[in-house]
Formats: structure tokens, sequence, C-alpha cells
């Protein structure tokens, strides 16, 4: 566990000499420190808070803020070990920092990473994690002591208005409603991600937490200030590493009224905000909790700094500290590679007797050797979540001059891939190229499997197959973020024998009490569907929807407004006699 052996250090200086003004800069006659480059914020007003989705940014509210200074990058590895050796600060290497086929593990699992070293460790000036915000407290006060300046974590209201910077969209560069352009401005889930994990552990976050639709060339934390700034000249204030700050957490929202966040020493959930590169980037107004006591510590959450009021004065520390950043940040780009594109524009044209041509256009990349081309083991594997060379067989290898190939499929349909090869590594496989069979039409009264779906829409299809006594199965699985309010989609073709009530039941389950899905004919309401963890269990005999004579479209929709986990493996209609 954590042990301090804080000593006060008699190598404190009572004089200091600083950059005071462009072209000067005294000598420093003792280096036991790293000074923060500060940034002014000026004072202002903005709405804090965000509507819809997660009910802990509720309500939006309107906060005035005093003029304050803020570290403009994340408190690096650098920094931190200056109070690490003149404090004898030490933490046992249980740090959360695995990750494999199954993704980043949860806060109670206990790794084997430090603060000075970790899985994703690379250089002193990633910035520093693997510690508690107990940790952060004292590196503030340490500094503090030795500089005299008094730095503090932010508040959180203080956190928002620098991460908006007076925007007023969902990121500060823009709605970005795409997800294309983030990259630009932060170290998120993107595609270098995505390779990184396949080639490493066989994981995808395709139909788990998502990736954005670009490159921002990190998979885990990275080196600060290689994005652009934020309107205040902040760097990282979303992505790279999640923000510690001084303010408690309540999930039913802002105690706007109250006194809760001024208890700071008792209460159970303390606040970090700005994301991390393990998710897609979330909006500037986003909240996350980390538990006080209980929860190990992570290679995802950080912390920055802040001083009340402004300045103008620049240690010598930070202006070396940043020079040798910059020629950290300048190696590590030279040094970086660059991701292989994948192919595009994947087509599939059919010929006959189960025979197609598969297109893709050629790759303007000078390395590329060859193609190879995928074949799903499944007509359903377009549906299917997860790292595709589970779903996906190859087939054959083509050489770089050529972009075609003739392929065939069975009779229940499939897709291809096509993935770029050269000396040194591979893409990400493309698009899919489909042919899609659908299922015959589902007969009512009876059973809708979700692998009877001919459409889906912001959710994957999850396969298991049959294990012991356990028969195959097929569920539709979808882990909702707090900022994400995307409408979840699934279309069935159904024969309704006869027009009439039906009693629905169910296999699946929710993080919530209350409405769960709806059920549509068309733009008719056939039914709303709620949850409850002590009624329902496949045959609550509960649930009762109207349904028309005649062969429709069945729509099955889920719209979740917090943080969930659910999934749904099948819905049974049972005629009611009148």
């Amino acid at each position: 566990m954590l042990s301090h052996k804080f000593r006060h250090s008699t190598r404190y200086l009572t004089t200091k000499f600083f950059l005071i003004s462009a072209g000067f800069v005294a000598p420093v006659l003792a280096q036991d420190y790293i000074a923060p480059p500060m940034v002014n914020i000026p004072a202002g007003s903005f709405m804090m808070g965000a509507e819809g989705g997660d009910p802990a940014t509720l309500p939006i509210h309107k906060v005035t803020v005093d003029a304050f200074q803020m570290s403009k990058y994340a408190v690096t590895v650098a920094e931190f070990s200056k109070f690490a050796k003149d404090t004898g600060y030490t933490r046992e290497a249980t740090c959360n920092d695995y990750i494999d086929n199954e993704g980043l593990r949860g806060p109670t699992h206990i790794g084997s990473g430090r603060w000075d070293k970790h899985r994703h460790s690379y250089s002193e000036y990633q910035p520093v994690v693997c510690i508690s915000w107990q940790d952060a407290n004292a590196y503030a006060d340490w500094l503090s002591q030795k500089t005299g300046q008094q730095y503090r974590l932010p508040t959180e209201q203080e956190w928002e208005y620098a991460a908006k910077a007076n925007t007023t969209t969902r990121y500060f560069w823009g709605d970005d409603p795409n997800m294309t352009q983030a990259c630009s401005y932060g170290n998120f889930a993107d595609y270098t991600g995505e390779y990184t994990n396949n080639t490493l552990h066989g994981l995808s976050n395709v139909g788990w937490i998502g990736h954005l639709n670009c490159d921002d060339g990190e998979a885990y934390n990275a080196i600060v200030g290689l994005y652009r700034p934020n309107p205040f000249g902040l760097f990282d204030m979303l992505g790279n590493v999640s923000e510690l700050v001084n303010a408690c957490y309540n999930e039913n929202g802002y105690q706007v009224e109250g006194k809760e966040s001024d208890d700071l020493n008792s209460c159970e959930f303390l606040v970090h905000r700005g994301g991390n590169w393990h998710y897609p980037a979330d909006p500037s107004s986003t909240r996350n909790r980390y538990k006080r006591e209980g929860w190990n510590v992570g290679t995802d959450i950080g912390f920055r700094l802040a001083i009340g009021g402004h300045g103008n004065v620049i240690e010598a520390s930070a202006i070396e500290f940043e020079t040798k950043l910059k020629q950290a940040q300048s190696e590590h780009l030279a040094n970086r590679p660059e991701l292989l594109p994948a192919p595009q524009s994947v087509q599939l044209a059919p010929l006959k007797n189960g025979e197609f041509t598969l297109s893709w256009q050629p790759s303007s990349d000078a390395s590329v050797t060859s193609y190879e081309i995928y074949r799903s083991k499944s007509g359903y594997a377009h549906f299917y979540s997860g790292y595709f060379q589970k779903h996906y067989d190859k087939l054959k290898t083509v050489p770089a001059n050529k972009h075609t190939a003739n392929v065939k499929l069975p009779q229940k349909g499939g897709s291809f891939r096509v993935v770029a090869i050269s000396e040194n590594q591979t893409s990400l496989p493309s698009e899919k190229a489909i042919h899609f069979v659908q299922p015959s039409d589902v007969t009512l009264p009876g059973r809708i499997k979700m692998q009877d779906a001919i459409a889906l829409e912001n959710i994957p299809l999850y396969h298991f197959s049959a294990k012991d006594d356990k028969p195959e199965s097929y569920i539709l699985f979808k882990t909702n973020k707090d900022s994400d309010k995307s409408a979840v989609t699934a279309t069935f073709k159904v024969d309704v024998k006869k027009s009439g009530w039906y009693q629905l039941n169910y296999r699946g389950n929710t993080f919530h009490k209350g409405e769960f899905f709806r059920l549509w004919q068309g733009n008719s309401l056939a039914g709303v569907i709620d949850y409850d963890a002590e009624i329902d269990d496949k045959t609550s005999d509960r649930h009762k929807v109207y349904l028309q004579q005649g062969k429709h479209e069945l729509q099955l929709s889920v719209l979740r407004e917090k943080f969930d986990r659910w999934g749904l493996a099948w819905l049974e209609f049972t005629e009611l006699k009148s």
C-alpha cells in the first residue's frame, strides 16, 4: 500500500531566481523541483453541465469563475520524480495496467505497474499515472512549499470552464459528429489504438466501446502536448489521461444549493474529468468518478495543477522543462511509425453460382507488397463485434499490383474484408463487402431470435458457440456510455397470423429499472416494454403488445439516457385469448 516519507526538505530555497522578462534567465541555484508552465485563465461565466445523457451532469447552471492559472500540461513523470526523490514517496507496484483480449480491467484489478514504470511507459514526459487523489494533493502541497506558490488541484468548475474555453459545442474544437477531427486535438481510442490492440492482444473496440474515425498516432499514454491546444492554450484537456479535480461526485447531479463538494475529505467518490486514451472522445461536460478508498490506481488517470489569481513570472525550471519536452516530442514523432492505410472502396459484384468479383481501390502507399483477403465464417459475421480474425478466415493473398479477386460464398451468404500488407506491418481490415441473405420471415405467435435480424443499427450481434451443456446462442449487447445517446434499432421481418394482443416474454437485462425497449410495426407503436430485475426473467407474463395481421417489419428500439450495459437474446410472442 501507499507509504509516504515526507521529509521537509532543508534544501528549500528562500531566494529563487525567475525569468522576469523575455531574454533574461537567471541561474538556478538548486534544481530539486520543476515549476510547471502555467496559463492565465481569465475570469468569466459559463453554463456548466449538459442536457440528457448522464444525470450527474444536471442541472445545467450558470457558474462564474474568478481569474486563475492552470498548468499548460498534465503533471509528468519527470516532475513527479522530483517529489518522489525529495520526500521518499513510494507506492507498491499494484497499478492496474493490465490489458488483454477482454480489454482494460476495472478499478479493483491488481496489476503490476507503478507511477515510474508500467506497461505503457516510454518517456518521462508522459503524464504521471498510477497515483491517487491523495497523492496528487500531496504533490501540490510539496510543490507549494518548494516554490512559495499555492498550487492545488483545480475545482471542477475551474476545470470545465478551462476545458470549454468559451466554446459551447460538444468539444472545444466543435461538435465533430463523425468523430474525424478529434485526433488533431487529443489522444483517444483511434485507428492506432485499434491496430495495436488487434496486434498485441487480439482485442477490438469495434462493437464494444468503439473508436474514432481517425488516427491520432498513439495507442496508450502519450507524451504531453503532442496535439493542438484549446483556445486558452491548454494541452490535452480532453484525452490522453483523465484528470483528478477537487470535487465530490454525486450520480444524481450537481448539488447547486448544497454543500456536498465542501467536504472533500469524506465523500465516497471524487471526480476526474477529460476522458483518456482508452475511450473515444467525451464531451467537455462529461464527469467520471474515482472511489476514495477500495479502488486501485490505474494508467488512465493523472492530474494537472491550478493557482488562484494571475501571474506573469516564469521560473527558469519551467523554461528548461518545456525545452526538454519539445525535444522529447520531436524525437518521438520522428521515430513514430505511421499506420498502413486500410484498403478503401471494397465492393462485391455477383457473377453466378455463388461466385463474386471482389474489388478495392489500390493503395497509394508504396510500401504495400500484397493484400490478404478474408472470408467470413458465418453469414452474420458483418453484424459481429470484436477482433475480425475471430469471425473471418484468410482466403488468399494477392500481389500489390492486383486489386480484384474472384471469390465464392455459400448459399447462406457472407462477407469479405481486405488487409494491406507491407514488410513491416499490416493495415487494419477494410470495411466489409457484404452479400447478405435475409433469413425467412418469423412466424408469430412464436419466438424471434436476435440472429433473425435483417438490419442492426448502433449495436453488434454477439455469437457464443455451444459449450458443455449450453447451446449455441446469439445476443444483442451494448455498453452505453454516460455521454452516448445514440438510438439502437434491430429490424425483423415477421408474419403475424392474426391481429390482436400478444403476451411478450423476453430474455434480457439492463442495469436500470423502467423502460427497456419499444416495439414498432412500421410507424405504429406496438408496445413499450420495461424491466425489473426482480420480476423479468424469461417468463414474467406481464408485457403485452398489439400486432396487426400480415407480413411486416417489426423494429425494436432502445435509447438509454445514462451508463448501461444491456443485452437481449430473444422475444417470444403468445396469443392472448379474448
